[in-house]
């Protein structure tokens, strides 16, 4: 693709509508899925950055979140949640 550079994002809707972002790693060039959540209240897609981890806390809607990982999916559940 042509403009396309290292760090770039790219929407694939032939790829069950997944972000992805485009890296150089010694001189190739592969396509990694950039993770999402969902917000339990309002269902908006969060992005999961690359900095962000399981346990961190995440705030849409102006509540927090706790994030978790668990069988290859991240999700979001109430901070207060036990489990």
């Amino acid at each position: 693709m042509r403009g396309v550079k290292a760090g770039d994002r790219i929407d694939c809707p032939n790829c069950a509508n997944l972000t992805l972002r485009l890296k150089e790693e010694n001189g190739r060039y592969f396509l990694v899925e950039i993770p999402q959540v969902s917000c339990p209240t309002c269902d908006r897609l969060i992005e999961v950055s690359e900095d962000v981890r399981p346990g961190d806390i995440l705030t849409c809607c102006g509540e927090d979140f706790l994030l978790t990982y668990e069988f290859g999916a991240y999700a979001l559940r109430e901070k207060s949640a036990k489990g």
